[in-house]
């Protein structure tokens, strides 16, 4: 675990139970022990407050920090012994799941998998009471802290518990390495924006629980969520070329954004030229498309330094609470509401035009009527060519599908 200082902390004195380290400072770090065995069960198949809470049962009780955001449970970590333990409490159950479902997917075993989820928490318990402030979602953090416990454990005789995939990419990398590309420009957004793209882009957690967790209304997630998503796609743009050793890739941002939009977006014949050659730019051009048609995908894997993508993909969504409106599930989409509106309005003229032609198209009984004179041939299309001669009979049966109730017809033409 880093300290403040940047150095690293020994990260696997935790136990598979959430045992305390020996020298972790203040009462947060006990308080984890006596939470760990009370708040692991809402999220393990055992009852539990926490878990009949975020279940969304009705009737359900709730703690006495349970509207409380994030941040202020984590301030409350540094604070008097009566607010520490129910607070970490609170955090385990708000975002053990989430880090037990990726330390399982880091690990071959269950236990390995508890004991990398414990120390997480042991270590985020730590970081708090110091002062330590990653400047992350919190659970965003955890599963940070969850990659780096594995990544200590793959470089000694423990690499033989964790997923094969894992040690060859983590094993050998230094902790430069272990920073996801995406990081530093999402740290460079204002917080509530960071919050927004975690819990509801990535997580797909529900607006409801959005709002408690970053201490916003519901209003606030539903329209701040699209925004802070083309925050993010400048955010990164504008680091992606700014690393560049060519001085003029700055000069084709702006291309680069026209050419991505989901509205009427502009192709560029200077931009392909310089990407041809460039490998920033078309690194920072793929990388926009990502973000543009699959957020939740390009956020997970830019953010996590190890299976993002699987993350997101193996764990189950978060259902809706009790009452939870339908239709508010993912929130990913960067487009503008009123293009969706009118998009939406499209497929459905489109949909019922077939209707409004079979309500204004002839009806059978009179194509009944018209055949039953037997006077005269039925008409044909007129791009259609006949090039055998039918009887009038035969055919007056083929357009009703019964035969014609008429006259005798007249005799068929030489």
């Amino acid at each position: 675990m880093a300290r403040a200082d940047g150095t690293e902390d020994d990260v696997e004195s935790g136990d598979a139970g959430g045992g305390s380290p020996a020298h972790a400072p203040g009462e947060a770090a006990g308080a984890y022990t006596r939470a760990s065995g009370e708040a692991a069960g809402a999220h393990e198949g055992a009852p539990g407050e926490a878990g009949r809470r975020y279940a969304g049962a009705p009737g359900a009780a709730a703690g006495p920090y349970a509207g409380t955001p994030d941040a202020r449970l984590v301030g409350l970590l540094r604070g008097d012994t009566p607010t520490v333990h129910p607070a970490l409490r609170e955090l385990r159950a708000r975002h053990h799941a989430a880090v037990l479902a990726y330390a399982r997917q880091c690990t071959t075993g269950e236990s390995a998998a508890r004991q990398l989820a414990a120390q997480a928490f042991t270590h985020a318990a730590r970081e708090s009471a110091r002062g330590v402030d990653r400047g992350v979602p919190v659970r965003l953090q955890l599963l940070l802290l969850t990659a780096r416990s594995a990544a200590s454990r793959a470089r000694d005789e423990r690499s033989g518990g964790l997923d094969a995939g894992l040690p060859p990419v983590l094993g050998t990398a230094g902790p430069e390495s272990l920073e996801p590309p995406l990081l530093t420009a999402f740290q460079s957004l204002p917080v509530r924006a960071q919050g927004l793209l975690w819990y509801r882009t990535v997580e797909r957690e529900s607006e409801e629980r959005t709002a408690v967790f970053l201490g916003l209304t519901r209003e606030d997630v539903r329209y701040g969520a699209p925004q802070a998503l083309q925050a993010m796609a400048r955010a990164r743009l504008r680091s992606r070329l700014a690393a560049s050793d060519d001085p003029h890739c700055g000069d084709f941002r702006r291309l680069i954004e026209e050419s991505v939009r989901p509205d009427n977006p502009r192709s560029s014949a200077d931009l392909h030229t310089h990407m041809a050659h460039c490998p920033h730019c078309t690194a920072a051009f793929e990388e926009q498309f990502a973000l543009r048609d699959d957020p939740r995908t390009a956020l997970a894997e830019g953010l996590l330094p190890w299976g993002g993508t699987a993350y997101v993909t193996r764990r189950p969504e978060p259902g809706p609470r009790a009452g939870a409106r339908p239709g508010t599930g993912a929130g990913t989409s960067a487009w503008p509401p009123v293009r969706r509106y009118v998009l939406a309005s499209a497929a459905l003229g489109v949909a019922l035009t077939p209707l409004l032609l079979f309500l204004l198209s002839p009806s059978e009984g009179e194509h009944h009527r018209r055949s039953a004179g037997a006077v005269t041939t039925p008409s044909v299309p007129a791009q259609v060519t006949v090039t055998a001669t039918v009887p009038a009979r035969a055919t007056a049966r083929s357009r009703t599908g019964r035969p014609s109730r008429g006259g005798p017809a007249p005799s068929p033409s030489p």
